[in-house]
């Protein structure tokens, strides 16, 4: 059982998360019928979907095709004067196929429940070894991250961020279990956000975990020809031409440089929007380079360690890898469910921990769970840069951490558990 103050401490916590995962509930329901008619992103992934079930995949790509398919489910949708654009490789389009069997509506409602199931199964594997303890069950778990916008935002697009958040966490389970090539098989699946994972590839191998590209390697050139058997050889230069092609577009159907929560957003916001490349893109680049190296200094003495060091240095990864690319969208935090289920609990409550670490940790991650936090600043300012700041506190309070040597198990916050070292509640 936990000492009074932190069950109070914890039980604000699951109120407050549990108030916005209604208000979020209550915000799906009373969209239902817009977002049933296509206006979400899930229109994209269903029109991909439907052109491979019809045995067009070599049209995937073809604006003209896609505004043909998405006309045939979502011609009531408004705010599109053309087709909202397939932006994955190929092979994720597969994901899709059994899905355009059904109506949009009901294959809508198919795929928000399979993700569900993913948020499920993320909180379930996600290593929880002393001090990274449990602090609510792992149902609570999964109610609560409804609660949080990024996870809402997902939903309410229809996105696939909880997917790639499962194959994260997958990684990291494999990566504690010492099985680094499988691990880079499974972050191989999550290639349909190349742009996201290939720099965590590259900070786990360089850190000192270089098994890893035993798996991730030959899995990625298995997906490139898998795509190119979807799309035909044409496609490694048509799809790249193709999504760069959305990005010199103003506004064309995509959301905005000035609305990511990155350092893009931050530069566009101040600097404006420059022709590409410009000025921005220039910066951005080396900012991340030198951020990923500065990861990989700190991680690396301490990766091989235990999970301690294994799991601050993934967290880690994920914030530097969200504030410095290029195209990291809101929903894209999702990942951060990650550090926030591995830090959130017994970890910070540790007598080791030095307390600069514990405020800046307990800080960021407060400010990451507090939803009207995104409100305020997503829909009332359109300033997601600004959620910058937050990730940062928490990088700074990680960093704090890893500086330290390996802490001690937490024993003292709890007087009873059960045989696994998790509390009772």
């Amino acid at each position: 059982m936990m000492k009074p103050n932190l069950k109070a401490r914890y039980r604000f916590v699951a109120a407050f998360l549990l108030a916005m995962a209604i208000a979020n509930g209550i915000e799906i329901w009373q969209q239902r019928s817009r977002l049933l008619a296509g206006y979400g992103d899930f229109s994209s992934f269903y029109s991909s979907g439907l052109l491979l079930r019809q045995g067009k995949g070599r049209l995937l790509y073809d604006p003209r095709e896609e505004w043909r398919v998405q006309q045939e489910f979502a011609s009531t949708v408004e705010i599109r004067k053309g087709p909202l654009p397939f932006i994955r490789p190929p092979f994720q389009a597969l994901v899709f196929v059994p899905l355009a069997y059904f109506s949009y509506p009901v294959a809508l409602a198919i795929w928000s429940l399979i993700k569900i199931v993913l948020l499920w199964l993320s909180a379930r594997i996600i290593p929880r070894p002393n001090p990274f303890f449990r602090v609510y069950p792992c149902w609570l778990e999964v109610v609560l991250c409804l609660g949080l916008f990024p996870v809402f935002l997902d939903l309410f697009m229809g996105q696939d961020a909880i997917l790639f958040l499962s194959i994260m966490t997958a990684a990291l389970r494999c990566l504690q279990s010492k099985k680094d090539a499988l691990a880079g098989l499974i972050l191989a699946l999550g290639l349909f956000k190349f742009h996201l994972v290939v720099p965590i590839v590259i900070i786990v191998w360089l850190a000192g975990r270089a098994r890893i590209l035993a798996g991730f390697l030959p899995a990625a050139a298995a997906l490139v020809g898998l795509s190119c058997i979807i799309s035909g050889a044409s496609v490694l230069w048509v799809y790249p031409s193709y999504v760069l092609a959305l990005n010199h577009t103003v506004n064309g159907g995509l959301i905005t440089a000035e609305s990511m929560p990155n350092l893009r957003g931050l530069l566009s916001a101040f600097v404006g929007r420059a022709p590409y490349p410009g000025p921005i893109h220039w910066l951005v680049l080396p900012v991340a380079i030198v951020a990923i190296v500065f990861t990989i200094r700190f991680w690396r003495p301490i990766i091989n360690t235990g999970f301690t060091g294994l799991g601050l240095g993934y967290c880690l990864a994920l914030l530097i890898t969200i504030v410095t690319n290029y195209y990291s969208l809101t929903y894209d935090m999702t990942l951060l469910i990650i550090p926030l289920l591995l830090l959130g609990g017994g970890f910070i409550e540790q007598p080791g921990l030095p307390a600069t670490a514990r405020r800046w940790i307990a800080a960021g991650l407060l400010l990451l769970i507090c939803t009207p936090l995104y409100w305020v600043l997503i829909l009332g300012l359109d300033r997601a840069y600004v959620l910058m700041a937050p990730m940062l506190i928490l990088a700074v309070g990680i960093l704090s951490a890893m500086r330290r040597p390996l802490l001690t198990p937490i024993a003292s916050i709890t007087q009873e558990t059960n045989p696994q070292g998790i509390p009772t509640m």
